[in-house]
């Protein structure tokens, strides 16, 4: 059964003319002056790994700090190639974070435990 092995979030992630995925900006902290803080853009950079030819279906969820789901991702189900492996990404766009704290990217491919990866959104004092 495929399991997401990575998640990584960051600006902007790609495939390049020969398949690999490129990841810039690699960040696990928001700095913002006050909440609610938009962050208008960012990419969710992954790989699950499985059998080869096996098919896949993955649902991702940025969840807030309260335990509230604050956008949910399912993309086109997916075969896995011979190798079992693939990578891929999912932009994300416009996301309001409402709350202080640490917030959960969780990837579930219906194995029953999602991957999870974490980021916070910490307050940073403006000087007048």
């Amino acid at each position: 059964m495929a399991e997401c092995e990575w998640i990584v979030l960051c600006d902007h992630a790609f495939p390049d003319f020969r398949g690999k995925l490129c990841l810039i900006g690699i960040f696990d902290v928001i700095n913002a002056a006050q909440v609610p803080a938009a962050h208008d853009r960012a990419s969710v950079g992954f790989s699950i790994i499985g059998e080869p030819g096996e098919r896949v279906q993955l649902k991702l969820d940025i969840i807030g700090p309260l335990g509230q789901t604050l956008t949910t991702a399912t993309p086109p189900e997916f075969t896995l190639p011979d190798d079992g492996a693939a990578r891929g990404q999912i932009e994300v766009r416009h996301l309001v974070l409402a709350d202080w704290g640490r917030y959960a990217i969780q990837i579930d491919v219906g194995d029953g435990s999602p991957k999870t990866a974490w980021f916070t959104l910490r307050q940073i004092h403006q000087t007048p």
